[in-house]
């Protein structure tokens, strides 16, 4: 990242699903801080502008508004990529308050548009949580928009990875994030596959989990992780992360695609818990 640029921090308390602001204050590289800074008007989440229509979730806003009105700077996402360094400002950090259909509306919108997808930095069990949550209900938003719409919109999967958020401290002493890199890729009629499903809970070891997922990648089994809650979906991530490091010398990558299932419960009431499902994808290097 560029020096002086500073990622885009979400405040969830400023947003709403009609008129989701992706800029962060009118000032260039300051991040918005979660204290009340002001946005540009008619972001890109939920869709103003383009003649007073009013976009579903996620839909993003033109370059230039059709009233006549001069854009000005940090109004949407486009302003804010498309300024020099504007890739510097494609990371966005996610914390265990951000509202994940504030982040899903951000992804979704730059997932149909001409930018890249936004990537996602998070610290801990509850910000990892609401990262993913946050790119399955993206999956969602863009899968009824082009289930419903005569243009195709693409899928997103994303790839974890450790990353430092001070290049200058040790190893020792560095304070890691966990990096979601999002990716758009064709929207393809998924298959059922065979392949062995993997419970993940809070107390797993996340390493001995990265090699069985390894292992089953080098057998050429699919492999989902099913998780419920922070810790669960946690440890899960850290696993994928973990075991692209283990297949890295074998010309393999591993990234994964995130979706709600629904599992019964034990207890035969007929109730039944929400869980994301991680499904493991294998792509060769």
């Amino acid at each position: 990242m560029q020096q002086g640029l500073q990622p885009f921090v979400f405040d969830e308390k400023e947003m709403d699903m009609g008129g989701l602001s992706l800029e962060p204050s009118l000032a260039a590289g300051q991040a918005v801080n979660g204290k009340g800074g002001s946005r540009g008007g008619g972001g890109g989440g939920g869709g103003r502008g383009g003649g007073g229509r009013r976009g579903g979730p996620g839909q993003h806003t033109p370059r230039r508004q059709n009233s006549g009105e001069e854009l000005k700077p940090g109004s949407d996402f486009w302003d804010r990529l498309l300024r020099p360094g504007g890739t510097g400002r494609n990371i966005t950090k996610v914390g265990q308050g951000t509202n994940p259909r504030d982040i899903a509306s951000q992804i979704a919108a730059q997932a149909r548009a001409a930018v890249d997808c936004p990537i996602l930095q998070c610290i801990g069990p509850g910000a990892t949580n609401q990262a993913i949550k946050a790119v399955a209900i993206a999956r969602t938003y863009l899968s009824k928009s082009h289930s419903s719409g005569t243009t195709a919109h693409p899928d997103c999967i994303v790839y974890p990875e450790f990353v430092k958020l001070d290049p200058s401290q040790t190893d020792d002493t560095a304070l890691s994030a966990l990096q979601l890199t999002l990716c758009k890729r064709v929207r393809r009629t998924s298959v059922d596959k065979e392949g062995r499903s993997l419970k993940v809970s809070s107390n797993t070891e996340a390493k001995a989990l990265a090699g069985a997922i390894a292992s089953c990648t080098r057998e050429g089994s699919r492999v989902e992780l099913t998780a419920i809650g922070a810790g669960s979906v946690n440890q899960a991530i850290k696993a994928v992360a973990i075991a692209r490091q283990y297949v890295e010398e074998e010309a393999i990558d591993l990234c994964f695609r995130p979706e709600f299932v629904e599992i019964a419960e034990t207890s035969g009431e007929g109730s039944a818990t929400s869980a994301l499902r991680i499904i493991v994808l294998v792509e060769q290097t």
